[in-house]
């Protein structure tokens, strides 16, 4: 098995920690760490910041970023990390790449698009098995298994705060506005409906987004919806008509 203290590169774990859980003190490491919580809820702490994450987000975080985790809910919390050393990934791939490479330069969240969820545990659970069970061939399939993996997360995945403006932890009703834009963007979404679902009037929805991010709800939606577009047609034979008209 593939362990902190034992791996070539890359490594993943899996766990499972009650609600009351938490990591008494920040730490960090050289390697580069995609944090996946399949269940429950937890605050995540990254340099002063605090950001919340529910069932089915994904956090990057950097090497040398110091962070911990404090788990929250009434449910057990199930998370899988993956663990690489960014050297094992081929600087040809960097090179086409480069939005991953520059995603993969700051620390953040990214909610998953409906679907993108199925893909990305599905792929974890096969990085598990040839963690835990190792041959001669399970380096190989792992580098090329994250290599698979960051690909999924630039297509299925919004880095929700690409765009965010302010630099302390931002208050939950509007992550959670983030997080419901990202996985309904492809819906004719109105600052009504998102201020329905968060609990907020729009006014003051509105009002508190512009200042979080430092742009209005209608541009904030433009720019998630171009950008997604974009990330299709990179990575998919659709057509510009096709991708326009879902």
């Amino acid at each position: 098995m593939y362990t902190e203290e034992n791996n070539q590169g890359i490594y993943i774990e899996k766990q499972v920690r009650v609600p009351t859980f938490t990591m008494t003190y920040e730490h960090s490491h050289k390697f580069c760490e995609i944090f996946y919580l399949k269940s429950g809820s937890c605050i995540y702490s990254l340099n002063n910041c605090i950001y919340h994450l529910s069932a089915g987000d994904v956090f990057i975080v950097t090497p040398g970023d110091s962070h911990c985790t404090r788990y929250e809910g009434l449910i057990p919390c199930e998370r899988m990390v993956v663990y690489f050393d960014m050297s094992v990934v081929p600087e040809d791939y960097w090179n086409k790449h480069g939005e991953i490479r520059n995603n993969l330069s700051r620390s953040g969240k990214v909610v998953l698009v409906k679907n993108g969820r199925l893909r990305l545990e599905a792929l974890l659970e096969r990085m598990l098995e040839e963690n835990n069970l190792p041959d001669e061939f399970s380096y190989d399939f792992m580098s090329l298994q994250v290599m698979t993996l960051l690909l999924t997360i630039q297509r299925d995945g919004i880095f929700v705060y690409e765009q965010i403006k302010h630099k302390e932890s931002i208050s939950t009703d509007i992550e959670d506005a983030l997080r419901y834009i990202a996985q309904n963007f492809a819906q004719p979404l109105s600052l009504e409906e998102v201020a329905d679902n968060v609990g907020l009037s729009p006014t003051y929805l509105s009002k508190k987004f512009k200042k979080v991010t430092g742009v209005t709800f209608k541009e904030y939606m433009n720019y998630i919806r171009i950008h997604q577009a974009c990330q299709i047609l990179i990575t998919t034979d659709d057509t510009i008509t096709t991708i326009a008209t879902n």
